[in-house]
């Protein structure tokens, strides 16, 4: 069989003759998981913004409709509202550190894709450890000024 819609139908005749109505029931066969793209935010993302949009898009044309939920380090994933185009779009508040979202769709057959993002939280300053300069300088004379600086 193939993925989409199948169709088996059922006759019966006797030996005496006799023909039964034909019967024929239909099923969908999916073996394919839901199409899922994320295009917010992108992966290994640095940044010192907490508040992060998560968004994508996502399709089945064997089991519509695909249901989308995105799953904040351990916490329960939250379902996430799907529009007729497919695209979803979600606000997730970050902690500290490393996060890893986890965005999943499953089709009405139970099929699943997932994708992962990991985002990392930064939010302190840069050290400026040292600065070195000459201690004299003459107009008009090229020198080098050094700076050492450290971003955790």
């Amino acid at each position: 069989m193939q993925d989409g819609t199948n169709t088996i139908k059922c006759n019966a005749d006797d030996f005496d003759g006799n023909t039964a109505v034909q019967r024929s029931v239909s099923f969908v066969v999916d073996t394919v998981p839901p199409s899922l793209s994320v295009t917010s935010p992108e992966n290994n993302l640095i940044t010192n913004n907490k508040n992060i949009t998560v968004a994508g898009r996502s399709s089945d044309t064997t089991s519509p409709p695909v249901k989308v939920s995105v799953k904040l380090n351990n916490d329960v994933g939250q379902d996430v509202t799907v529009g007729s185009n497919g695209e979803f779009s979600t606000t997730l508040t970050l902690a500290d550190g490393q996060n890893t979202i986890i965005v999943t769709a499953t089709d009405a057959a139970g099929k699943t894709s997932e994708v992962m993002r990991i985002v990392t939280i930064d939010m302190k300053a840069p050290v400026i450890s040292e600065i070195t300069i000459p201690e004299l300088v003459s107009v008009g004379e090229v020198f080098k000024i050094s700076v050492k600086v450290t971003d955790q």
